[in-house]
């Protein structure tokens, strides 16, 4: 079965906090004014706030307090991390939601050990609006890091409707809290966000018995909850979502030979007769592969290919098929066979020639995208001129190295310093370059292998300090 690309519903605190988030047009300051109860100098406390780069150690004194500052445009949340006392995971981990403006209070404490030993962080809140940061800690201790929603385990509990009853026990005490925020806004899209999670559950049960051999369509309590769905809705759409999802799982073979999402997809436009729909959800398709993109997952990924063609089937918006009919040339240029795409380099001289000249002939061709100011492909260096030297005597194999610098001073200064003994280009255009656009070389490092005849055999090969890249070379080179 081909993997599940997308996960539906927006459920851990951080998208809770995205989603409900208020931008103002200036940045203001929230801070957390916290206590550590029982503060040793051996307990390391760590804080993520959402939107920085990295994890950092929180300045405690020898009281125990702290004070945590940041200036935000958005409601934001931070994420406490404690070390130090054995505890793993959740267990030694809580949840605080800043507020643009906003002061709160933190008291952290650690609990008496159990009979196992563990302990736990327990964290209380005190402010103006104390019920709102405590709704946030409870969010994702019950539901970002708990597993009672789990469709193992609410399928512990037996029928259907039974699931409901376990839902609103484990969700009351969230419902609870809310009732005692101050923040209208908040309360309102967290109660929603709520009723999200809830239909979400009663899904994840359903797929769960499925798959337990049990036919969800047989139990008319479960019927009766699908029927009170409206596929036109676009108020609904996280509930149509999770309804297509289950359907494609409890009928695997209903659009063979489409698979996972694009099966969805394709059931989604049988369900629901609201191009609005449609396109609400295909938008948030395309807003996935962009994230996935962000992180080095190439927009063209072959993974997507059913799913783009699926989009240019059933959206009504120009700027969804063009998307996706793009993404599908692309792909065409990575697919394994095809011929290498022609595209300006330039040597260190200054000279041009056409990629196309450096691929075929007889010799397989190993291809580095890379430029100076990237430090994974300067990591790779000494590994490429290993490779170099120990294949230097084969006639079959050639190893070329692409530069994508804009300065490429920058690029003739580290070239004619190292003096490489392989050879060395740059693209002189980035804007215009087919190598760019084609390649989607958006990722680097990123090293791509032609075969004897110039064809494409890898758009994305293993890397010189990986064992199996010399290997592949010197068989295909045979």
């Amino acid at each position: 079965m081909q993997r599940k690309v997308f996960e539906r519903g927006c459920i851990g605190i951080v998208c809770m906090a995205l989603s409900m988030m208020s931008m103002n047009l200036y940045a203001q300051t929230a801070t957390i004014n916290g206590k550590f109860e029982g503060y040793k100098t051996t307990d390391t406390l760590q804080v993520y706030i959402q939107g920085n780069s990295s994890i950092d150690a929180v300045q405690i004194g020898e009281d125990g307090t702290f004070t945590i500052s940041q200036d935000l445009t958005g409601m934001t949340e931070a994420l406490f991390f404690l070390t130090g006392r054995g505890g793993q995971g959740r267990d030694h981990s809580c949840a605080a939601l800043l507020t643009p403006g906003e002061t709160i209070g933190l008291n952290i404490s650690i609990s008496t050990p159990d009979a196992d030993g563990k302990s736990r962080m327990i964290a209380t809140f005190t402010g103006d609006d104390a019920a709102k940061p405590t709704y946030a800690n409870q969010f994702y201790n019950t539901i970002s890091q708990g597993s009672d929603l789990s469709g193992a385990e609410l399928l512990k509990t037996g029928s259907f409707n039974a699931c409901q009853k376990r839902v609103d026990e484990v969700l009351a005490p969230l419902y609870a809290t809310l009732e005692g925020v101050k923040d209208a806004d908040f309360k309102k899209q967290a109660t929603e966000a709520l009723g999200s999670r809830k239909d979400a559950a009663y899904f994840e049960y359903a797929t769960a018995a499925e798959a337990e051999g049990k036919k969800m369509e047989a139990d008319v309590d479960f019927m009766m909850y699908t029927g009170t769905i409206n596929p036109d809705d676009t108020l609904q759409l996280t509930r149509i979502q999770n309804y297509v999802s289950w359907y494609i799982a409890a009928h695997p073979d209903a659009y063979s030979p489409l698979e996972g999402d694009a099966a969805q997809l394709k059931h989604l436009s049988v369900y629901s007769k609201n191009p609005d729909v449609i396109n609400k959800v295909i938008d948030a398709y395309i807003q996935s592969i962009n994230l996935y993109a962000a992180f080095g997952v190439s927009a063209s990924n072959p993974a997507f290919k059913e799913i783009y063609e699926q989009i240019v089937q059933i959206s009504t918006k120009a700027d969804h098929i063009s998307f996706a009919k793009e993404q599908l040339a692309k792909m065409e240029n990575t697919v394994e066979g095809q011929p290498a795409i022609s595209f300006t380099l330039e040597d260190m001289e200054g000279k041009t020639l056409d990629f196309t000249s450096l691929v075929g002939n007889g010799t397989v061709t190993y291809v580095d995208f890379w430029a100076t100011w990237c430090g994974p492909c300067k990591r790779e260096i000494p590994y490429l001129a290993t490779m170099v030297e120990e294949l230097k005597d084969n006639q079959n194999i050639r190893i070329v190295s692409i530069s994508i610098d804009e300065d490429h001073d920058a690029w003739r200064k580290m070239v004619g310093d190292d003096k490489p003994a392989w050879e060395q280009y740059l693209i002189p255009d980035l804007q215009t370059s087919a190598a760019i656009k084609d390649y989607e070389i958006n990722s680097i490092p990123r090293f791509m292998i032609f075969d004897k005849e110039g064809n494409l055999y890898k758009s994305s090969a293993s890397r010189p300090s990986e064992a199996s890249t010399k290997a592949q070379l010197l068989e295909l080179a045979q």
